[in-house]
């Protein structure tokens, strides 16, 4: 049987990353920076490991290997683990990218594309995102923007706050700007294309390598993005805020006590955002601190969560 598992997460290093997690939120690094912390991943990219119970020191992938029933029936049907789950620190402007949908992706890139939600975490005043396009514009429009420098003119401008979210289906062109903090739940893959870097340049001089030939034919031309269009309340604890084949996720917040099913039906997995407290499942039970990730084997039965602590809940 499968237990609460707590997750150390695999760390980046970027130019854009800020240090925020390398405080309150309790993240280790050997570098200047953490600009994402891979909470919830077996990407072979950055897996992240159990540290507690009978699979301590063991990374999520090879548990799952070894317990296929713990990802739940629905999990069953996809070839790989669906799900990745970020934490994303942004000191500066991310580069304006757009991510493939699966039927390209496979037939071009021998992977799958990517979809994924954006929840905010904590903002700088004034910071947003870059989401979709402020109307609808044409390819030929599109490829001269980037021809000439001048991309964000077209591109949906949206200042956001703490509690924010935005679903981002595959196709839709966005960028995280500076000032932001975000736990980013998407399609387990890491398939980007890259359409404008604001002409950054390395220690060495060199710019970052461009996806333009790539980007156009992915890229949706008439995609606008709205704040919180997805949010549905589930009960006085719980808020629906994105659901798509790959993750359903949701804000839990409990200033007490809250307790759901874990089924068989899918695996669940929870970051804490703001407060601490504990959660107890199949007679085991772990606190939780600020920015922990705890992922719940499909097997677990009852889920009880105590503390004054929010959450976001994500599942297939």
């Amino acid at each position: 049987m499968g237990y609460p598992m707590k997750l150390l997460p695999s760390t980046v290093q970027t130019v854009w990353g800020g240090t925020r997690l390398m405080g309150k939120w309790n993240k280790c690094s050997e570098g200047e920076n953490i600009a994402e912390s891979w909470e919830l991943s077996c990407h072979e990219k950055g897996e992240s490991k159990v540290i507690n119970g009978e699979y301590a020191n063991c990374t999520l992938s090879k548990v799952i290997k070894q317990n296929p029933e713990f990802v739940g029936e629905r999990g069953k049907a996809f070839d790989f683990f669906p799900v990745l789950i970020k934490f994303i620190d942004s000191k500066d402007d991310l580069s304006i990218q757009v991510h493939p949908s699966d039927e390209y992706a496979l037939k071009n890139e021998g992977e799958f594309g990517k979809t994924e939600m954006w929840y905010v975490v904590e903002c700088d005043k004034g910071s947003g995102v870059y989401c979709g396009f402020k109307e609808p514009i044409d390819k030929s429009t599109l490829e001269k923007a980037l021809n000439d420098g001048n991309i964000t003119d077209y591109l949906n401008y949206i200042e956001v706050k703490k509690g924010d979210c935005l679903f981002i289906p595959s196709g839709t062109v966005h960028a995280i700007c500076g000032g932001l903090l975000i736990c980013e739940v998407q399609q387990n893959s890491s398939l980007t294309y890259r359409l404008f870097d604001y002409n950054r340049t390395d220690k060495q001089g060199n710019r970052r390598e461009l996806h333009i030939d790539k980007a156009l034919q992915v890229t949706d031309t008439s995609k606008v993005v709205k704040v919180n269009e997805n949010s549905v309340k589930i009960d006085d604890n719980a808020l629906r805020l994105a659901q798509c084949k790959y993750f359903t996720v949701e804000e839990l917040t409990t200033k007490d006590e809250y307790s759901f099913e874990v089924d068989g039906s899918t695996f669940v997995s929870l970051t804490v955002i703001g407060g601490k407290g504990a959660v107890m499942a199949n007679g085991s039970c772990i606190t939780l601190d600020l920015g922990d990730t705890v992922f719940l084997p499909a097997n677990v039965g009852k889920v009880d969560i105590y503390g004054d602590i929010k959450c976001i809940k994500a599942y297939v």
